[in-house]
């Protein structure tokens, strides 16, 4: 049974067949008005997009808040690793932050130009 199956799987996987055929001027016109018909009705409503995006908010949301209860619980925990990413991050924020304010106060911002 077992040899009869694996027979079948490999005829079955080996029995290909492809066309090839030039594609010529006329074929390209075909082909396009085909896709600008299948094009017509991709749009979404208005009502859709809100749906969309009141569904994201909400998982983002749902997520975010577990996401946090979770760390503040390790926090309080004293729990070091949480304790030395949570530093980290907020030196990388507060110096995204820094350079942010300098680069915006500085006449044509932060760019060099080397001309």
């Amino acid at each position: 049974m077992r040899k009869l199956l694996f027979i079948l799987m490999t005829l079955t996987v080996t029995n290909f067949s492809y066309a090839s055929f030039p594609v010529t001027a006329s074929n390209a016109e075909i082909l396009n008005t085909i896709a600008s018909e299948d094009t017509e009705e991709d749009e979404t409503s208005l009502l859709e997009a809100i749906l969309m995006g009141v569904l994201v908010v909400s998982i983002l949301g749902f997520a975010s808040y577990f996401l946090i209860k979770a760390w503040w619980r390790a926090w309080r925990d004293e729990v070091k690793w949480v304790r030395i990413l949570t530093y980290v991050t907020l030196g990388i924020v507060s110096l995204m932050l820094l350079l942010g304010g300098i680069c915006g106060i500085v006449k044509g911002g932060c760019v060099y130009n080397m001309q």
